[in-house]
């Protein structure tokens, strides 16, 4: 089995469901590394030591909200790193922090990636099936790859939720960093792309599951039927950003970018139904789509600038991100 780190981002947690994670990732991976975009005590880190028994836990704090490209960025800087935790890793695991894989979850999708691999196959990384945490929430979306490649009960994808997903190091080198300036929509989406373009691809194992809370539940569209995830107007403005941003690069096919402006005009619009003429959500959603089509990224107005807290270290990460 190929050595294997941890990621999870922090923000705020719930101390329970992080110590869960933990516990059920733990006995898999060679070392956890949480970063922690809001301030983690003395008290609770050691509490979490304690769930993770002989596996190391190291909370990186860098001083201030990162987002998740910057926080990936940190995470995927461990690998070749010197000291016994972090020596020889060849795959990397990310987690939100209230994620709920299953035990023996990490063990499945290492042993499936080598499968892809022995097959002929490049995956850069390879997720789990996402499915509704709950029924108050909609299931994900899997946008299957037109190459319709299926192999080892995988099938090639767009790309896949990071959350779950086991990244291959070698191949993340070649690919590059995640967008740090996305902060924390379609990081996964910009990636996966660019992994393909680079001659690399994206997997989901059909047959091994975890469940994913997608916004704060849905909405159902009157009229259409549409169900659509409670998300704040902030939250939407950043999302309809990075999805205009998109369109700017080269390694999106242009059917996708195709896709991106028809969606994106008929959840201006859907929105707008969801909430009975109230325009806050669908201005958002125009209002950061102009954004994103002017190339204005970095971290979205409602992460205001607060007092940096002293952060711990870690090296940079060499980036060959496109556009």
């Amino acid at each position: 089995m190929k050595h294997i780190v941890a990621g999870i981002v922090t923000y705020k947690p719930d101390l329970t469901v992080l110590a869960d994670l933990i516990a059920a990732i733990a006995s898999e991976v060679v070392a956890i590394v949480i970063v922690a975009n809001s301030p983690m005590k003395m008290i609770e880190s050691a509490y979490l030591q304690q769930i993770a028994g002989a596996t190391p836990v190291h909370i990186d704090d860098p001083g201030e909200n990162i987002g998740l490209g910057g926080a990936y960025e940190r995470i995927m800087s461990r690998a070749g790193m010197h000291g016994a935790a972090f020596e020889q890793i060849e795959r990397v695991i990310l987690f939100d922090q209230d994620s709920s894989p299953s035990i023996g979850m990490i063990s499945a999708l290492a042993t499936r990636m080598e499968t892809l691999h022995e097959m002929g196959e490049r995956p850069a990384l390879l997720g789990p099936k996402p499915i509704s945490a709950s029924p108050e929430h909609k299931p994900p979306t899997i946008h299957r790859h037109s190459s319709g490649r299926i192999t080892a009960s995988s099938q090639a994808v767009w790309f896949a939720i990071s959350s779950g997903s086991l990244i291959d190091v070698t191949a993340f080198h070649q690919v590059g960093a995640f967008r740090s300036d996305f902060f924390i929509d379609a990081i996964d989406i910009e990636w996966c792309f660019r992994a393909w373009s680079t001659g690399y691809s994206c997997w989901m194992a059909d047959d091994i599951l975890m469940p994913h809370r997608l916004g704060n539940g849905y909405i159902t569209v009157p009229f259409i039927g549409w169900k659509l995830p409670i998300q704040s107007p902030l939250r939407l403005g950043t999302y309809a950003r990075n999805q205009a941003a998109l369109l700017r690069f080269n390694h999106i096919p242009k059917r996708w970018k195709i896709r991106i402006c028809l969606y994106m005009a008929m959840q201006m619009l859907a929105y707008w139904l969801a909430d009975h003429g109230n325009i806050a959500r669908p201005h958002s959603l125009i209002k950061g789509f102009i954004t994103g089509l002017a190339g204005r990224l970095g971290p979205p107005p409602e992460v205001k600038s607060t007092t940096r807290r002293v952060p711990s270290s870690a090296p940079p990460v060499k980036v060959n991100a496109r556009g």
